[in-house]
Formats: C-alpha cells, sequence, structure tokens
C-alpha cells in the first residue's frame, strides 16, 4: 500500500513526501542533495546528478549506512 512500509510506500515517501496530504510540504525540490528520514525510520536520498557526481553521493551513502 502507498502509505505502508512496503517498497511502493518507501519510495513515495522518498521521492515525493507522500502527496499533498502528507509529507510533500517539507521537500525542497531546489536542492542538490536531500537527506530524507521518516519518522518510521524511512530513510534515503535524492540529488541532481547533474551537479553532484553519484560515485560521491553513493560513498556518503554507504557511510552514513
Amino acid at each position: 500500500p502507498p502509505g505502508g512500509r512496503g517498497p511502493e510506500g518507501v519510495a513515495a515517501q522518498v521521492l515525493h513526501g507522500g502527496g499533498a496530504n502528507a509529507n510533500s510540504a517539507n521537500r525542497w525540490w531546489d536542492k542538490t542533495l536531500q537527506l530524507v528520514i521518516g519518522q518510521d525510520g524511512t530513510c534515503g536520498a535524492l540529488w541532481d546528478p547533474a551537479v553532484i557526481d553519484g560515485a560521491v553521493v553513493a560513498e556518503l551513502l554507504d557511510h552514513a549506512l
């Protein structure tokens, strides 16, 4: 389900905050790197690949996790 802990729910939370009735208002779409951490432990990262090298972000996330 979109609001659950399954892959669809986690993807929705990380990518767009779960929609207008959830956490979309706290996303800053103009930022190069966003670290998303939910109250339920959901976590992820969004980044603009045109600005930041993917290898650098992957190493940062590997270190953080």
